[in-house]
């Protein structure tokens, strides 16, 4: 039903992860379990997660800033690349801030996180010993400011939007929350279990022979930390493998700009960025593909096991009216960042 449709959009909306991923997971299992969610989920992202890994694979030919200023036709065509990435980029954050953003106090607390957010992690703005990534504490402190916020100046819910949908299981649209609360507190657990191990391991041991480890550890934390869609991630993404050398700056916006013309979530930028970045540091194509495998499932996977773990509980807290008087200032706060 619609109704069911928003609140699983609103539950994405306020996890970590691609949303619309967790959409398509989530409307899977909702009508035939996990199976059902599995497959939903898959289909929805890999013809342009294929798509990606190949063009990715052949970034080296035509987007490196060695072959441009060997072949001066190339600047152009990669510089439209750029532009057309960010013109599409700046496009989604004004409609995201005029659709969630309605009500003024919304706009205002949207535009204080935005500010917020570029004064950490913005190379052209931070001072020159600040590493962006090393403040990304500031992601999920904003979404949680955000809720504060709404919850506190708004004030109680009135009596029809405290009352809630109904009962879930008198919803005839929700035929399965797939796995039980146990399995999904694991789950939850895990998620955070491999975002510490990955980050202890990858501090610990140094970058060459643990190329996989290193990828996936960063892509792992980016994507636990993100919150509000695809553009969100774009400056992450960047400062994770731009400054460490991983991959080059025209690559990455080149890549940019044909993942916003590909079918599917924005979140398969993930596939490019590891295939271009495994076939740099390992040369070969088969290390590539690899590559573009574990930084794919690296981004992904948070968001996709979180919103398996979060179905067994949503019945309860979808009529809660704590949730419901803070989702408002989640969702200004999400499209600030």
């Amino acid at each position: 039903s619609p109704e069911v449709f928003t609140e699983l959009f609103a539950v994405c909306q306020c996890m970590p992860g691609p949303s619309s991923t967790q959409m398509s997971f989530a409307l899977g299992t909702t009508k035939k379990g996990v199976l059902g969610g599995l497959l939903s989920g898959i289909l929805f992202q890999y013809p342009g997660a294929i798509m990606m890994t190949a063009l990715g694979l052949t970034a080296h030919l035509w987007a490196s800033a060695e072959v441009i200023a060997d072949n001066s036709w190339l600047a152009g065509l990669v510089g439209g690349f750029s532009a057309a990435g960010v013109a599409l980029v700046a496009s989604a954050a004004i409609g995201l801030w005029n659709k969630a953003c309605a009500q003024p106090d919304a706009k205002v607390l949207a535009g204080f996180c935005c500010v917020v957010l570029i004064y950490f992690s913005a190379e052209l703005i931070a001072p020159a010993d600040r590493d962006g990534r090393n403040f990304m504490w500031i992601f999920p402190l904003l979404i949680l400011t955000g809720g504060c916020f709404t919850y506190f100046y708004r004030g109680p819910l009135d009596a029809t939007a405290a009352g809630g949908p109904g009962k879930v299981s008198e919803d005839s649209s929700i035929d399965h929350f797939g796995v039980g609360r146990i399995t999904g507190l694991a789950l939850l657990a895990l998620v955070g279990v491999i975002f510490v191990v990955s980050f202890v391991l990858s501090n610990a041991l140094e970058y060459k022979g643990n190329e996989y480890l290193h990828w996936f550890a960063a892509f792992w934390r980016t994507g636990t930390v993100i919150w509000g869609g695809g553009q969100v991630v774009l400056p992450l993404l960047e400062n994770e493998v731009v400054p460490t050398g991983w991959l080059e700056s025209t690559v990455f916006f080149a890549g940019l700009a044909l993942a916003q013309a590909m079918p599917g979530p924005l979140f398969n930028f993930a596939a490019f960025l590891g295939a271009a970045t495994g076939y740099r540091a390992l040369t070969s194509v088969g290390g590539g593909i690899a590559a573009a495998a574990v930084c794919w499932l690296g981004l992904f996977g948070p968001g996709g096991i979180l919103i398996f773990g979060i179905l067994p509980f949503w019945g309860k807290f979808r009529s809660n009216a704590i949730y419901k008087r803070a989702l408002p200032g989640l969702n200004a706060a999400a499209v600030g960042r």
